[in-house]
């Protein structure tokens, strides 16, 4: 995170409670990787103070904000006069905004921990699918270079055989 900030991006952490924090359970951590996750998926990547969040989301209704876990945006969305993160289960309520900021940096508090909508994961088929697809493309690459090795060992034998003639 210090390497954006020294980069000269801005972000906006959003920072969940100590009782959102202790509702978490060894299950949702235990995955490899999930605290890193879960923690660049509370990360957004631009500046908004909490007035000009609530602002896009009742202008826009839904306003979605890219994140530090790639390809992955969190949802903004008005409710009640608050603004609403995520959706379903894994919501949060901008709780205390604006705790800190030094003007790259601003530290939201949200309610809840932030976690994936379940329809994001990946579709097994579909890797089965990438699976077939990239072993035909490894496949057909060695059959070419194979053929390919074949015949610059034919010239070199053919050279050799020209030059000692």
């Amino acid at each position: 995170m210090g390497r954006l900030i020294t980069e000269g991006y801005v972000l906006i952490v959003l920072a969940s409670n100590e009782e959102a924090m202790a509702k978490l359970t060894t299950d949702q951590l235990s995955e490899l990787g999930a605290p890193k996750q879960i923690m660049y998926y509370h990360l957004i990547l631009e500046y908004q103070t909490e007035e000009s969040m609530y602002n896009s989301v009742r202008r826009f209704g839904k306003v979605r904000y890219d994140t530090l876990r790639l390809s992955h945006k969190v949802v903004a969305e008005d409710a009640d006069g608050s603004v609403k993160f995520g959706q379903r289960v894994g919501s949060a309520y901008l709780f205390d905004h604006d705790i800190y900021t030094d003007g790259r940096i601003f530290v939201q508090e949200i309610d809840e921990v932030l976690i994936l909508p379940e329809e994001i994961k990946p579709v097994p088929k579909a890797t089965l699918v990438a699976k077939q697809f990239k072993s035909s493309i490894i496949k057909q690459f060695e059959l070419n270079t194979a053929s390919m090795h074949e015949e610059v060992d034919n010239e070199l034998a053919t050279r050799s055989l020209f030059y000692h003639a």
